[in-house]
C-alpha cells in the first residue's frame, strides 16, 4: 500500500514542474499523503488529527480505538485500494471539488463509557435486550395465549371490576402485568375529554371500568377535569404513589392506537413517570403491513365495488415493459382503522360491527346508562378483536424486525410526556382573544367593501369594473300571494250606529257651512267643495253630485295629481291581504350581496353582509386581487386564474346563447396604463412586469381591440385568455385553486405576485387574513388538547421547594397521542404538536410548543440532528462507491461543504441551474427521497411562475444531470461475446452504455432478443450517481432491508407483490426507515446513559429531526453529554453497518445541545406573537436557553465525566483538555 502511495507521490511531483496551474490541487493531493502515510504508522500520537485518503478530518485515535474496537470474530474491514482512492480523486475532480479545504477541527479527547460486546452492534443489541426483556416477556405471554370467556353480562359499578370464574368482584387496579386496553369516551361530554368506561383484559381476567360520572347522576360536576376523573392501572383512586414495599413495576398495555387510551390513564401524568410501557397494534400493522397513501387511496377505491384503483393500475402498468401489474398487496394490507386490520388477519374473515359507536359520538350519558350491557360488551369486542390482531401481528414483527432495538425504542417512544403550567390557560385566552379582535376587524373592513360594491348597482358602474362585473347582479321582485277573486256579496244594510254617526257628522257640518274635507295639500283653502248626501230607503249611504268650481288651471292639474295619487296608493292599500306571512330576503339587492346577509329569522342574525369572510368565493374579487397586475377570477372549469390581453389570432366564435356579460376591456386597459412606466417609451418584448407585456401583446398586433369584440365566453375568451394558478403544495396546474387567500399562497402575497388594487384598506384585510391564519386552522386541535393538574402532594418535592415554585399556579401534562409507526416508514405520527410550526411575529398563536414549560427545578436538553436523512443517504452513497468517507461528490458536500463558501450540496445545486437555495434545498430532498424529474418541473414552475414549461424542463434536465446522473446499461455477457463477434460491438467498449447506445444496438437483434441485452442498469457521472445505485439496489432486492437494523420494508411494498410498481415510495422507504433507525439507536442509547449513571430525566418527544428530554437542572449537563455521546454512537454504528471502521469529525457530534425550559426551535427566540406582543421574556419572564457544542460541555461536565459529582454541579470546570480560547481560535 505504501508503495502504491508513494508511486502516486512521484507522479504528483512531476505534475507539478508539468502543470504549475495545478499547484493548488498538488497541495491537497500531497497534503493527503502525508496524513494517510501519517495515519498508517508515520505516528501514533494522540494530539495529531487523523485523515482518511481523501483529506476528510476523522475521528481522534483516543476515541476511534474506543468505539471502533477489534472483533476477532469479524473479519476486519478492507481499506479503499489504491485504484479506489485514484476514482474518487477524479471523481472529485469532475465536480471540482477536490483540493477545496474544510475546516480543521479540535481533536476531541475524553473516555466514554465502556461499551458492551466485542463491536458496537453487540453493544446495541445488548442494552435493548436488557431494557426491553421483561416487556418482550409479558408481550410473548399475550401473542401466544388466549384471553379467558368474555363475561355475559357486565357489573354497573364505580371503578374497577374483575370477571373471574364466573364470579366478579372490585379491584384498585387489573391485577396482571399485561392486558389488552380499550377505553370509550362520550363526546357530548366535555368534548370527549373525560373516559367513560374502559375493558380490559389479560390472560386470566376481564375488567371493567365505569365513570363516577356515569353512574352517579349529578348536575354540579365540576367541569375542570382531574386524576380522579382518570382511570388507574396501578394505584388505588385516591392515590398516585407507588407501593412503598414493590414500587413501580414492568406492565404492558396492548390496544389499537393505544396512545389514545394511554392519555386516559391517570398515572401516566406523573411527572417522574413509572415502569408501565404500551404497544400499538395500529403501529405494529403500519410496520409490517403499512399502505402508502397513493395505495390507501386504490385501496379504498377496489373496496368500493367499482374496480377503479386496480383498472386504473393495470392501465398504468400495461405501458411499461416490467411486465403485469400485481395485485397481490391488495390482499395483504389494509387500512389503519381496527374494523379492517381485524378482518386482514382474522382467520374467519369476520367483521367487527361498529354500529354502537354512534351513541359515544352523538349520543348522551342517558343512552349510555340505558344501553350498558350492549356498549361495554361494545368495548369488550374491541378489546377481542385487539388481542387477535395481536397474536397475529406480533409474531410478523418479530420476523420482520429481529434486531432488538426497534422493539425496545417503540416502547419508549410511547411514553411522550409534555408538561405545562398556569400560562397554558393564558395562552389559550390570549391567543382567543387577539384572534377575535382580528377577526372582527378584517370582517368589518370586508362587510364595507362588500357595501361599497353594492352600490355601483344603482347606476349599473359595476359592469365597468374588472372584478365585479360578472357577479351575479340580479335582483328579486317583490312577490305577492296571488289575488283571490271572490263572488259578489249580497247588500247588506250598515248598521245603525254607523248611520247615525255619518248623519250627526253630516248634520255638524252643515251648521258650520262646511263639508269634510281632505288633506289636499293647500287645495281647501283656494276652492271649496260643495256635495250633496241622500239616504236611499235601504240604509246605503251615497255619494251624490259635486260640483266644484275651479278658478285656476293649475289648481285643476295638482287635483288631478293628488287624484291619481290616492289611486295608487287605495291600489297599494288593497294589496294588503296579499302580503306574504314570510318576508322575502334583501328584496331589490342583488343575489351575491343577499347571500351574504343572514335571514332575519337565523338565531345569529346581525345587520348587512354578516356572513362574509376571507372563505367566501366572492372576497378576493371585492378585495380586488391582482396576480402580476392581472384580476384574478373564478370560473368552475379551471378554478381562481388570472386573465391577460390575448392576441387577435387566438379569438374564437361562441355561441350567442353562451356569451356572458360584456368584459370590462376598457377598465382593464386603463388598469394595465396605470401600471406601466410613464417614460414615454413603449415596453419591450423583454419587459418582465406584467403591465409592459400587457401593453407590449395590444401594440404588437398592429390591432386596436374595440368594444365590439369584448363579448366575451371565459374558456375561449375572445381577446383573452385564462390561466390557472398553481398552488405550492398542488400537483400541478391540472388540479384548481380552491382560494388564493389560502396559505399556500402567503409567499406570494409577501414576494408581491399577489396583491391587492383595492387600496388600503384591502390591503390590511390581507393582512389579517394572513395573521390569524394559523390560529383559525389549529384552534380546535390546541383547544382539545387535555391538559391534567397535578396536585402539589403528587409533585417531586425538588419541585415544589424549588425556589421558583408558585403557590398559587398550577402544574401540569399534556400527554400527545403521538402514533410511534404512523406511516409506511414507520415515522411518528401526530395531529398537534408534530405538525406545530414554530412562532411568527405575523401569526396568532404560534407560540404554541413555547407553551410547554418545564416545572421549577427541570430542563429540557434536546438537539436537532443535522442533515440526518442526507448524512444516511452520503453514506450509503460513499459504502458502495469506494469504502471511504466523502469518496463521491455528494459525500464530500455533506461532510465538507459549507454554505458560506457554497461548497455544500444546496449551493452547488443552486448555481448549477440558477435558483435560490432555499428552492434548491427542497428540491434536492424531493430527489433524495425519489421524486424524478416532473416533480422537480413543477416546483420549478411552482417557485417562479414566469417559467415555462420549457425552461424547467431544461432546468430540470440539466439538474438531474448533474446530480443523478445519466442512465446506463449493463450488457450481459453472453450478449456482449455475441455483439463482439458480429462486429456489432468493439471490444474496447465499455460494458456500461447509454440509452442511445442500447437501442442502437438494438435496431441489429430481433425484437424478442433486445430484452436479453441488459441484465443490469444503475446511474453514472452524478454527483448522486453511487447514491441512487445503492438505494434502487436495496429498494429492488427481494426483500428490502434498512442497512442497519435490518427493518424490513411493509409487506404492501415487497417486489413480491408489487413487481416493478410504487419504485419512488420504495427509494423513500429506505432513507426515511433508516432515518427511523437512527432515532431509534438514539432512544436506546439515552436510556442507557440515564439509567447507568443516574440522570434524574425522561424521554419528552421527537419532532421530525428533534429530540427533547426532560431532566433535573442539576443533571442537564450531564443529559448533554449523554446527548453527545448518543450521536457519536449511532453515527458510529450507522458506519460499522456498512463496513467503514472510522467516523468524520463534522458528524460525530451535535453542532449545539439545547438547554432551556420551553419547547422552541432555538434557545434565543423570544417567540414574539400578535398573541404575544411582549415575547417570553417581558412577556412571561422566561429568559433565553443555554446552547452548548460538544467542547463546552466537556468543560461543564470536568472532561465529559457523566457519574455524578460536586464539580458537575458548578457553572464550569477548571479541569479540561480544551480550553475556551483554543476553541475559538479554531472555529
Amino acid at each position: 500500500m505504501t508503495g502504491g502511495l508513494l508511486k502516486i507521490y512521484s507522479l504528483l511531483h512531476k505534475s507539478k514542474v508539468c502543470h504549475h496551474h495545478y499547484h493548488g490541487l498538488y497541495k491537497a493531493r500531497l497534503r493527503t499523503l502525508h496524513h494517510v502515510l501519517w495515519c498508517r504508522g508515520c505516528s501514533s500520537s494522540a494530539s495529531q488529527p487523523r485523515f482518511n485518503p481523501l483529506n476528510i478530518q476523522m475521528l481522534s485515535q483516543e476515541l476511534h480505538e474506543q468505539i471502533f474496537k477489534t472483533d476477532k470474530r469479524r473479519r476486519k474491514s478492507t481499506p479503499p485500494s489504491n485504484e479506489d482512492i485514484q476514482r474518487s480523486i477524479r471523481h472529485l475532480e469532475q465536480h471540482n471539488l477536490w483540493g477545496k479545504e474544510g475546516d480543521l477541527l479540535p481533536d476531541v479527547h475524553f473516555k466514554l463509557p465502556k461499551l458492551f460486546g466485542r463491536n458496537i452492534d453487540e453493544h446495541f443489541q445488548i442494552l435493548a435486550m436488557k431494557q426491553s426483556d421483561e416487556y418482550m416477556k409479558l408481550s410473548e405471554l399475550l401473542a401466544f395465549s388466549s384471553l379467558p370467556p368474555m363475561p355475559e353480562e357486565w357489573e354497573f359499578r364505580k371503578g374497577w371490576t374483575m370477571y373471574k370464574l364466573g364470579e366478579n368482584s372490585e379491584v384498585d387496579y387489573p391485577l396482571e402485568e399485561a392486558i389488552v386496553f380499550d377505553v370509550e369516551c362520550l363526546m357530548t361530554e366535555l368534548d370527549g375529554q373525560v373516559p367513560t368506561l374502559a375493558v380490559a383484559a389479560s390472560t386470566e381476567a376481564w375488567y371493567s371500568w365505569c365513570s363516577e360520572r356515569l353512574i352517579e347522576e349529578r348536575l354540579a360536576l365540576s367541569p375542570r377535569i382531574t386524576p380522579a376523573d382518570l382511570i388507574p392501572l396501578e394505584t388505588t383512586s385516591s392515590s398516585c404513589k407507588a407501593p412503598d414495599q414493590t414500587g413501580w413495576k414492568e406492565r404492558l398495555v396492548v390496544g389499537h392506537n393505544v396512545s389514545f387510551d394511554r392519555s386516559y390513564i391517570k398515572e401516566q401524568y406523573l411527572l417522574k413517570g413509572t415502569k408501565t410501557r404500551f404497544l400499538d397494534t395500529l403501529s405494529l400493522h403500519m410496520a409490517v403491513s403499512g399502505l402508502t397513501t397513493y395505495q390507501r387511496a386504490l385501496w379504498n377505491a377496489k373496496n368500493t365495488g367499482k374496480g377503479q384503483g386496480t383498472q386504473y393500475l393495470a392501465r398504468k402498468a400495461a405501458n411499461k415493459s416490467a411486465g403485469p401489474v400485481s395485485t397481490a398487496w391488495l390482499h395483504k394490507s389494509s387500512p389503519n382503522n381496527l374494523a379492517d386490520v381485524y378482518a386482514l388477519y382474522s382467520r374467519d374473515d369476520e367483521r367487527l360491527d361498529k354500529s354502537q359507536r354512534d351513541t359515544f359520538i352523538s349520543g348522551t350519558m342517558e343512552e349510555v346508562r340505558d344501553n350498558f350491557q350492549e356498549l361495554v360488551s361494545y368495548c369488550a369486542k374491541d378489546v377481542e378483536a385487539t388481542h387477535i390482531v395481536f397474536t397475529h401481528l406480533f409474531p410478523k414483527f418479530l420476523e420482520r424486525f429481529q434486531h432488538p432495538v426497534t422493539f425496545a425504542a417503540m416502547l419508549e417512544m410511547g411514553q411522550a410526556y409534555l408538561p405545562v403550567n398556569h400560562n397554558w390557560d393564558r395562552y389559550l385566552r390570549e391567543s382567543q382573544e387577539t384572534y377575535e379582535v382580528l377577526q372582527q376587524e378584517m370582517k368589518l373592513a370586508l362587510m364595507h367593501l362588500a357595501n361599497d360594491a353594492c352600490q355601483l348597482m344603482e347606476d349599473e358602474s359595476y359592469k365597468d369594473d374588472p372584478w365585479l362585473w360578472e357577479l351575479d347582479w340580479s335582483t328579486e321582485d317583490y312577490k305577492l300571494k296571488k289575488e283571490v277573486v271572490k263572488k259578489k256579496p249580497r247588500r247588506k244594510a250598515i248598521n245603525q250606529d254607523v248611520k247615525e254617526d255619518s248623519l250627526s257628522k253630516i248634520e255638524d257640518d252643515n251648521e258650520m257651512g262646511r263639508m269634510p274635507k281632505e288633506d289636499s295639500g293647500g287645495l281647501g283653502e283656494v276652492a271649496q267643495d260643495r256635495s250633496k248626501v241622500a239616504l236611499q230607503d235601504d240604509g246605503v249611504l251615497r255619494e251624490v253630485d259635486v260640483r266644484v268650481e275651479v278658478e285656476d288651471e293649475e289648481l285643476e292639474k295638482e287635483r288631478r295629481e293628488k287624484e291619481e295619487r290616492d289611486a295608487r296608493v287605495k291600489e297599494v292599500m288593497e294589496t294588503a291581504i296579499r302580503i306574504p306571512k314570510v318576508k322575502q330576503h334583501m328584496v331589490g339587492y342583488p343575489m351575491w350581496f343577499r347571500e351574504l346577509c343572514p335571514r332575519k329569522l337565523d338565531e345569529e342574525w346581525a345587520p348587512g353582509p354578516s356572513l362574509i369572510s376571507s372563505q367566501v368565493r366572492v372576497a378576493p374579487k371585492l378585495l380586488r386581487l391582482t396576480w402580476e397586475g392581472y384580476p384574478i377570477h373564478y370560473e368552475i372549469k379551471h378554478g381562481w386564474g388570472y386573465l391577460i390581453p390575448g392576441r387577435e389570432e387566438e379569438e374564437e366564435e361562441c355561441d350567442e346563447e353562451e356569451q356572458k356579460p360584456k368584459f370590462p376591456l376598457g377598465a382593464l386597459k386603463k388598469l394595465m396604463q396605470q401600471q406601466t412606466p410613464h417614460d414615454g417609451q413603449k415596453p419591450s418584448a423583454e419587459v418582465d412586469s406584467p403591465a409592459g407585456n400587457v401593453q407590449f401583446d395590444m401594440e404588437s398586433n398592429g390591432h386596436d381591440i374595440s368594444e365590439e369584440e369584448n363579448m366575451v365566453r371565459i374558456f375561449t375568451l375572445p381577446s383573452f385568455c385564462h390561466k390557472t394558478l398553481r398552488s405550492l403544495y398542488q400537483d400541478g396546474a391540472s388540479n384548481k385553486v380552491g382560494n388564493p387567500l389560502a396559505k399556500d399562497f402567503f409567499n406570494k402575497l409577501e414576494d408581491g405576485t399577489l396583491r391587492s388594487a383595492g387600496g388600503a384598506q384591502a390591503t390590511r384585510i390581507l393582512e389579517l387574513n394572513k395573521i390569524i391564519s394559523s390560529w383559525r386552522n389549529s384552534n380546535k386541535r390546541i383547544n382539545s388538547q387535555m391538559v391534567i393538574d397535578i396536585d402539589k402532594n403528587h409533585l417531586p418535592r425538588s419541585v415544589t421547594r424549588h425556589p421558583d415554585y408558585d403557590e398559587d399556579g398550577t402544574y401540569g401534562a399534556i400527554i400527545p397521542r403521538v402514533i410511534t409507526a404512523g406511516t409506511v416508514t414507520r415515522r411518528a405520527v401526530e395531529p398537534t404538536w408534530l405538525t406545530a410550526t414554530n412562532a411568527r411575529v405575523d401569526r396568532v398563536g404560534s407560540e404554541l410548543k413555547a407553551m410547554v414549560q418545564t416545572p421549577p427545578g427541570y430542563h429540557f436538553v434536546g438537539a436537532d440532528v443535522d442533515s440526518q436523512e442526507l448524512w444516511i443517504a452520503a453514506l450509503l452513497g460513499d459504502a458502495n462507491f469506494a469504502g471511504c468517507h466523502g469518496c463521491t461528490a455528494f459525500g464530500w458536500m455533506t461532510l465538507q461543504g459549507k454554505k458560506s463558501s457554497a461548497t455544500d450540496m444546496h449551493s452547488i445545486t443552486a448555481s448549477t441551474v440558477g435558483i435560490s437555495r432555499e428552492h434548491a434545498k427542497i428540491i434536492n430532498y424531493g430527489r433524495i427521497y425519489g421524486a424524478g424529474r416532473p416533480f422537480a418541473v413543477r416546483l420549478l414552475m411552482q417557485f417562479n411562475h414566469r417559467m415555462s414549461l420549457e425552461e424547467a424542463q431544461e432546468k430540470s434536465n440539466k439538474m438531474y444531470a448533474a446530480t443523478k446522473g445519466v442512465r446506463r446499461f449493463h450488457l450481459e455477457d453472453k450478449a456482449a461475446e455475441f455483439l463482439i463477434a458480429h462486429n456489432i460491438l468493439k471490444e474496447s467498449e465499455d460494458r456500461y452504455i447509454s440509452s442511445g447506445r442500447l437501442k442502437e444496438i438494438g435496431k441489429h437483434l430481433k425484437p424478442g432478443k433486445r430484452r436479453l441485452l441488459s441484465d443490469t442498469k444503475l446511474w453514472a457521472d452524478g454527483s448522486e450517481s453511487a447514491m441512487f445505485n445503492q438505494l434502487e439496489s436495496i429498494a429492488h432486492s427481494k426483500h428490502p432491508k434498512t442497512p442497519v437494523l435490518n427493518s424490513s420494508i411493509s409487506r404492501a411494498l415487497e417486489p413480491a407483490t408489487v413487481n416493478n410498481e410504487f419504485i419512488t415510495s420504495r427509494i423513500n422507504w429506505v432513507v426515511q426507515s433508516s432515518a427511523v433507525d437512527y432515532l431509534h439507536l438514539m432512544l436506546v442509547s439515552m436510556r442507557w446513559l440515564f439509567e447507568q449513571f443516574n440522570i434524574d430525566g425522561r424521554f419528552c418527544i421527537s419532532i421530525h429531526d428533534e429530540v427533547r428530554y426532560l431532566v433535573t437542572s442539576e443533571d442537564r449537563y450531564r443529559a448533554a453529554l449523554a446527548l453527545q455521546i448518543t450521536n457519536l454512537l449511532t453515527r458510529s454504528m450507522f458506519a460499522y453497518k456498512v463496513g467503514m471502521n472510522d467516523l468524520p469529525q463534522s458528524v460525530a457530534f451535535f453542532s449545539a445541545v439545547d438547554i432551556d425550559t420551553v419547547l422552541r426551535k432555538e434557545v434565543t427566540m423570544d417567540c414574539q406573537t400578535p398573541s404575544n406582543p411582549y415575547g417570553l421574556h417581558r412577556g412571561y419572564g422566561i429568559p433565553a436557553g443555554e446552547a452548548f457544542d460538544i467542547y463546552e460541555i466537556l468543560e461543564k461536565t470536568n472532561n465529559g465525566l457523566l457519574a455524578k459529582s460536586s464539580s458537575n454541579s458548578s457553572a464550569f470546570s477548571s479541569s479540561t483538555t480544551v480550553t475556551a480560547a483554543s476553541q475559538s481560535s479554531m472555529r
